[in-house]
C-alpha cells in the first residue's frame, strides 16, 4: 500500500496532481488538491509518482 501526502506549505493549487489520479485527488474552487483517501491501493502507486513527478511545486510525497 502506498500512502501520499500533500505539503500545504508547498501546495500553489496548480491542479495537475488531479489529472494523475482521478478519483483520489478532486479540487477545491480554488484549484487546490482536496484527498478522498491518504491510502492508496499498489494499483495506484505509478499513477501516484506521476503526480509527485509532475506537480510544479513539489507538494506531493508518495511513500511505499
Amino acid at each position: 500500500m502506498s500512502t501520499i501526502q500533500i505539503d500545504w506549505r508547498r501546495c500553489r493549487g496548480h491542479g495537475v496532481c488531479s489529472a494523475a489520479l482521478e478519483g483520489v485527488i478532486t479540487l477545491d474552487e480554488w484549484g487546490f488538491p482536496i484527498l478522498s483517501s491518504h491510502d492508496l491501493p499498489d494499483k495506484q502507486h505509478g499513477a501516484a509518482r506521476i503526480a509527485q513527478w509532475t506537480c510544479p511545486a513539489a507538494a506531493l510525497r508518495v511513500t511505499r
